[in-house]
């Protein structure tokens, strides 16, 4: 009996691949069967296959033969698959891919200090939370231990049939990370920012060409649509953090309410390819030097003069019967009083007074509208020292909460120095009674064997006494015999000599 796998099926025959790699052709008979099934034939064989057969047969037997390798290998044809990436930056870079259920099937530095963050961590099969847990205790002996970071995660849906959601996935990623953050360092838990945010496949495709995570790109391409002079070895070698202290405006655009939507990062990631996103920084770049200030406006700035630009409209709005009507009509009484004086009570010269007056209208509009732009360079100039205020004050803060960690750190690193000694004191300690006990003991058997020694002597002495005392009878008992053997010598002559008389 033969045994083979059926790699094609003909109107009339069977193409069976055998366990040795050679071809049978086997007759149907009514034999009901499917490719890749294993039957078992008695026929003999047919010979070998012409060569045209084995060329038609060497697609469905590649196939055949990678459903049996892998049925093989424990049922893996039907594993799980990424349906989703997470990319976490600290300044560690990683990205962890995973499955419908949330278990990490990839995991990959995306820097240098993200491949040693990652070196020698377990991570297959393991759930999101468990990897992001180990990931951020890792960091803790290192980044994180600044007392501050600005982090940046990220997730992209790769599989649309997937019933995954990107934001819901980010968001809870977020919220463990703020945690950890709060018990691991509760002091300064509010120099740890962290931003989340969902990103389209088509942000993720350009981070990748460009060498970054999807959310410093995405970081990269919002900070540049909004004026921030920001450039991509910029993001590669620096942390969000870093580039955030030296230019203010980057921390602005990764603030919950600043990030950008999936539509907004689409259309930004054109805009950087068609070279858009550097003609828009040309011109900002352009204006603000022009301008009255070189700084980028910020959304908040940019509200800020839309609601003052609504409330300066009534106040230029209409010549007569505006709320400014009052200070025209006392500029035209004191035109009026200034002409009456100078061409009498009684001058009926109404056109150069007209005229006067519109002139006056004119410069006293031109005045108020100088004066509120006075006003909203000042309010301008105000918001800029609020910021730089509040950044100086968040460095600051940043650095008392650096020089509080170095301290406790520190102090930790005192104690368990400490500790450590202690530990060698004790261990000594054990080690010199442990010395003593072993030389006690020692001594207790050296005493023991000597008295053993002792013992064996005495016991050797008494036996070699008991030895010679037995030989010293013995010696008596033969002297005796001696003796009475001649007395029986004797007496037995006697009787010779008196038989012979």
């Amino acid at each position: 009996m033969n045994k083979g796998i059926v790699v094609e099926i003909t109107g009339k025959d069977l193409i069976v691949m055998r366990r040795d790699g050679k071809f049978d052709r086997v007759p149907r008979r009514g034999r009901s069967c499917e490719i890749g099934e294993e039957i078992v034939y008695a026929e003999e064989s047919r010979g070998w296959l012409r060569p045209s057969v084995a060329a038609r047969s060497a697609m469905a037997a590649a196939v055949v033969f990678c459903i049996v390798l892998f049925a093989s290998w424990g049922g893996k044809l039907g594993s799980p698959s990424v349906v989703a990436y997470v990319s976490m930056d600290i300044n560690p870079s990683v990205e962890m891919g995973i499955d419908k259920q949330e278990n990490v099937l990839e995991l990959r530095g995306l820097n240098d200090d993200g491949r040693d963050l990652i070196q020698g961590l377990e991570y297959e099969g393991k759930p999101l939370s468990s990897v992001t847990e180990e990931l951020l205790d890792q960091a803790e002996a290192k980044v994180l231990a600044a007392g501050e970071a600005e982090i940046v995660i990220a997730s992209t849906v790769v599989d649309a049939q997937a019933a995954v959601d990107d934001t819901a996935i980010a968001e809870k990623v977020k919220q463990q990370v703020t945690k950890h953050m709060e018990a691991a360092h509760p002091e300064q838990a509010q120099a740890y920012q962290v931003a989340a945010f969902a990103a389209p496949q088509e942000v993720r495709q350009a981070a990748e060409e460009s060498g970054v995570s999807t959310g410093k790109y995405t970081v990269y391409l919002h900070a540049k649509s909004s004026g921030a002079d920001v450039t991509l070895d910029e993001i590669k070698q620096k942390s969000v953090l870093s580039i955030s202290k030296e230019k203010p405006e980057v921390a602005e655009v990764i603030k919950p309410s600043a990030l950008p939507t999936k539509s907004d990062m689409k259309k930004l990631v054109q805009e950087e390819r068609a070279g858009e996103l550097d003609k828009k920084l040309k011109e900002k770049k352009s204006g603000s030097k022009n301008g009255s200030t070189a700084k980028p406006v910020t959304d908040k700035e940019k509200e800020d003069d839309e609601k003052n630009n609504s409330a300066k409209k009534p106040e230029n709005s209409g010549s007569s019967g505006s709320s400014n009507g009052k200070p025209k009509a006392t500029e035209k009484e004191e035109e009026k009083k200034s002409s009456g004086t100078k061409n009498g009570a009684g001058s009926s010269s109404g056109k150069p007074s007209g005229k006067t007056e519109d002139e006056k209208e004119t410069s006293g509009s031109s005045k108020t509208d100088a004066k509120k732009e006075e006003e909203r360079r000042k309010e301008e100039a105000a918001r800029s020292e609020a910021l730089k205020k509040k950044q100086e004050e968040q460095d600051k803060k940043a650095e008392e909460a650096r020089e509080k960690a170095a301290e406790a750190l520190k102090k930790q690193q005192e104690e368990a120095r400490k500790e450590l000694e202690k530990k060698k004191e004790e261990l000594k300690k054990q080690e010199e009674q442990k010395k003593k006990e072993e030389q006690q003991k020692k001594e207790e058997q050296n005493k023991k064997n000597e008295e053993k020694e002792s013992k064996k002597k005495e016991t050797e002495g008494k036996n070699e006494d008991s030895k010679k005392e037995k030989e010293k009878e013995k010696e008596k008992e033969k002297e005796k015999e001696k003796e009475e053997s001649k007395k029986s010598m004797s007496l037995s002559e006697r009787l010779n000599l008196l038989f012979n008389s």
